[in-house]
């Protein structure tokens, strides 16, 4: 900046005239790039420039100070506080020279500006201020340019730090590798799936430890990636981890290039994916054993409705008698869905097997026993041969009486140095009077046949005056106590 003192005149009149002084610097102050004004010691605005002019967007009158001048304009500092006179006032009064400050400055309808200024005081020969020369300009892009970078940095750190906290907290692991298949880069979830440390799989090569049987695939497609035949591909491929178990991947491989094109590095995407993978082989034994149980249940009815027919003596007999052991059937298939055909209750199959009868269950029925889990098997076994029994009553026994009821019980017996067996009572109470048949009918014939082939237990059918008594005795591995 100038640092302009000026000669003492030997014309008393011009003593001290910063006017007179200047009248050969006006034509250099039009050619500054700067805005350039100068004051007297009282602040009048002697002389400018035009470029003085365009910041300020109008002329100063004559003889006005830059105070008045500057009147409607607020000046702050660039931390936002006010200042409580302008930079030239300041210097003005001081006689401290300001370089290179920077403040911002509000003229109206709040339109702000950033502006560098440095002022320089103006010294007589003998020292005395007689003014000061103030350079500013517009340095608004500059700060807006500046305060773009900065933002433009500050969202290149927080998306750095979003890409680094997703990277390591994924639930998927990523890695990072090069074209020879060296680990570049691993986050958190990767060396959980495989169950290595991050320094461990620093030092893996892609393919050490995928299972040989998987192994050439991934490494023919990964070769075709490196060399741009591919740019990405998705494998499902056995890995075996650092503790020797052996797991499914999902990965999903995509290439990182440089502008023209030269392979980088890899990203692999890589999931768990033994969960699933044992969930669809669970999938396709259970479809086989559904085909199993659906032939078996076929093969039942089919049984069933051979036996049916040959004691039945009219079409309308059979069919009453059909539906109904198909009905018991499709009961005990009920009971089993509940428990993903694992095991059915007891209990349940005893009230699914005698509901259809009751009109008044609390009164007609009568159940003791502790809680006890059947194989599919014995349920479907057990179902029929309740519904026969069930059936029998209700034409002919307890529950075709008004005051008639039924009562199951069943316990477990234990038998030193043998197995332990259950065993299973069916009593009529409070029916007619009940005679022992000439010949056995189809649903004796069926109790007794099921109970031995199915069970290899023992049925006995017990026509006492008093009601029917069916014990049914089998061994205890046929069903499974509770707790």
């Amino acid at each position: 900046m100038l640092d302009l003192k000026v000669k003492q005149s030997p014309d008393p009149l011009l003593s001290g005239s910063l006017e007179s002084e200047l009248q050969a610097a006006i034509p250099i102050l039009d050619l500054l790039p700067i805005a350039t004004c100068i004051c007297d010691a009282d602040g009048r605005i002697v002389q400018y420039n035009r470029r003085a002019v365009e910041l300020w967007g109008r002329v100063p009158e004559p003889g006005q100070t830059h105070d008045q001048f500057t009147a409607r304009t607020r000046f702050f500092s660039l931390g936002g506080d006010e200042l409580p006179r302008s930079v030239l006032a300041e210097v003005l009064r001081t006689g401290k020279a300001v370089r290179n400050e920077e403040i911002t400055v509000e003229r109206g309808q709040g339109e702000r500006m950033a502006v560098q200024v440095s002022i320089d005081p103006i010294l007589d020969a003998r020292g005395k201020l007689i003014g000061a020369i103030n350079c500013f300009q517009d340095v608004t892009e500059r700060h807006r340019m500046l305060d773009a970078l900065s933002r433009s940095q500050q969202d290149l750190r927080e998306q750095q730090e979003r890409w680094n906290s997703t990277y390591e907290h994924a639930a998927i692991g990523i890695v990072e590798i090069d074209a020879e298949g060296r680990f570049l880069r691993v986050n958190e979830a990767i060396c959980s799936i495989v169950g290595g440390t991050r320094e461990e799989l620093l030092g893996w090569k892609l393919f050490g430890r995928t299972h040989p049987d998987d192994r050439d695939v991934d490494g023919e497609l990964y070769q075709r990636q490196v060399k741009g035949e591919l740019e990405f591909y998705s494998i499902e491929k056995r890995f075996i981890r650092r503790d020797g178990r052996t797991i499914w991947m999902g990965v999903r491989s995509s290439t990182v290039r440089d502008p023209d094109g030269k392979f980088l590095y890899g990203v692999r995407v890589v999931q768990d994916i033994t969960e699933r993978k044992e969930g669809e082989e669970r999938q396709k034994l259970l479809i086989d054993e559904l085909n199993h149980r659906v032939k078996n249940t076929l093969a039942t009815v089919q049984s069933l409705a051979t036996q049916t027919a040959r004691g039945a003596d009219t079409p309308e007999a059979f069919r009453e008698a059909f539906e109904g052991r198909l009905i018991a059937l499709s009961q005990a298939h009920d009971q089993l869905t509940l428990r993903h055909w694992r095991s059915a209750d007891l209990r349940a199959i005893v009230s699914g097997s005698t509901a259809p009868y009751l009109s008044r269950p609390d009164q007609q029925l009568r159940i003791d026993g502790d809680a006890i889990t059947l194989t599919p098997r014995v349920a479907l076994t057990l179902a029929l041969v309740l519904h026969e029994l069930t059936t029998n009553a209700s034409k002919y026994g307890a529950l075709s009486a008004p005051e008639g009821r039924i009562e199951i019980s069943w316990r477990v017996e234990p038998r030193p140095g043998k197995p332990s067996r259950l065993r299973i009572e069916w009593r009529e109470r409070d029916g007619p009077p009940v005679e022992a048949p000439e010949r056995s009918g189809f649903g004796s014939r069926f109790i007794q046949g099921s109970v031995a082939t199915e069970l290899l237990g023992v049925a006995r059918m017990e026509f006492e005056p008093e009601g029917l008594r069916c014990t049914i005795d089998v061994p205890l591995s046929a069903g499974k106590a509770e707790g």
